[in-house]
């Protein structure tokens, strides 16, 4: 006597786990031991503060005065961390509270990405409410910048979830990649930028990689809260601090086996 096993071969996309180069949450004693880690250009803005905090007591403050050049002591002040190695891709995800903010149509510069001495670089930016992208490149005659609109909004007197995605083209063709979530919805989504060339052009490569992220205080009225700021370099991380919810679920076993 044979039996017959029927059975249901099971397939579903498994989640990519993001390896995460560092979780940062700000709680540092003070600003001089945050800048062992984050090398500011001005000492305190931005800097620690207790004011308020997504997680543990602390978080990155950042006060907006004005526009550079117009209001007096505006300026422009930012820090700097390096990731574990550099990328063609990278992925951040932040949360962000905007306490009474106002954006400036110039482009409230937030976070800034880029490989020292070397060009193409990317700048995160607020110009209005909508999130925007500011690709700039330095052919060595000159610069040249090239702004992205996006609709993702960053809802304002709460922490919001912002996550982004920068992967750089292959040189010479347009598949360069921009994204943003807020709060897990998609808004930006870019998927044929074209920075890098075939040649060396002044400090645009095409072996021109990301580096370093920066916190950057410029163009703005009002105070920004950032915490939990975690950065990729092969998946989206997710606004839990893993992987998307996205098919993450795996399917039940199946039912109803019958021998025959």
């Amino acid at each position: 006597m044979w039996f017959l096993l029927p059975f249901f071969v099971l397939l579903w996309a498994a989640p990519v786990q993001a390896t995460v180069d560092w979780i940062e949450g700000f709680e540092y004693a003070d600003n001089n031991a945050m800048s062992q880690v984050w090398p500011p250009s001005c000492l305190g803005n931005p800097g620690v503060s207790t004011d308020r905090a997504f997680s543990g007591s602390k978080s990155l403050k950042l006060v907006y005065q004005g526009t550079v050049g117009i209001d007096p002591g505006a300026g422009g002040c930012y820090m700097d961390r390096s990731l574990n190695g550099t990328s063609d891709t990278v992925y951040g995800r932040v949360m962000i509270y905007l306490d009474n903010f106002t954006p400036n149509s110039v482009g409230t510069k937030m976070i800034k990405l880029y490989q020292q001495n070397s060009y193409p670089n990317f700048w995160w930016e607020m110009t209005g409410a909508p999130i925007v992208s500011q690709v700039i490149s330095n052919d060595g005659n000159g610069f040249t910048s090239y702004v992205q609109p996006g609709n993702s909004v960053i809802p304002a007197n709460q922490w919001a979830c912002l996550e982004y995605r920068i992967t750089m083209n292959t040189p010479g063709l347009a598949n360069g990649i921009l994204q943003t979530w807020v709060n897990g919805a998609a808004g930006m989504n870019v998927t044929n930028g074209q920075w890098r060339g075939t040649a060396l052009n002044g400090f645009n490569g095409p072996s021109s990689n990301i580096q370093t992220t920066q916190f950057y205080v410029q163009h703005g009225w009002g105070t920004i809260y950032y915490d939990d700021y975690a950065v990729s370099r092969d998946a989206r991380i997710g606004c839990s601090g893993s992987a998307p919810t996205a098919d993450t679920t795996p399917p039940a076993p199946p039912v109803g086996l019958v021998i025959r």
